[in-house]
């Protein structure tokens, strides 16, 4: 199940931007035992709160790590790519790695959840084509 905390350090596959924007589309609370993790767990990047990481802060790693992502989008403001997000799995795949026939039925599947600079101008599909 993909977890808010990969975003830290997820890039874009095309222009290598960071972080991405995550739009979390169905999640789940899951039962994780946070006791000896050493919090805040992200360094840079806190995707639960759409905020960089600042040392003297504190932060809801406890609430966020119980949080699994089953289906969402991580979009890239820098070049307008997305990647979907299917069962809890980041599918980050290069444009000629992406089938054309999934993506636009992601799409359309999710198209009333989404904005709509991914569903119509999202790369490397989207539903204006």
């Amino acid at each position: 199940m993909m977890r808010y905390w990969g975003m830290d350090f997820i890039r874009c596959v095309h222009c290598k931007h960071h972080p991405l924007e995550l739009i979390v589309l169905e999640s789940e609370m899951q039962n994780v035992d946070t006791s000896n993790m050493e919090f805040p767990l992200c360094k840079t990047y806190c995707a639960y709160l759409k905020k960089e990481v600042k040392p003297a802060e504190q932060y809801p790693c406890g609430e966020c790590l119980k949080t699994g992502i089953k289906t969402g989008v991580l979009y890239c403001p820098s070049c307008n790519r997305w990647y979907p997000v299917r069962d809890g799995i980041v599918y980050l795949l290069a444009d000629n790695r992406r089938k054309p026939e999934n993506d636009k039925r992601f799409l359309q599947t999710f198209r009333d959840k989404l904005p709509g600079v991914i569903v119509e101008k999202g790369l490397p599909y989207n539903l204006s084509e």
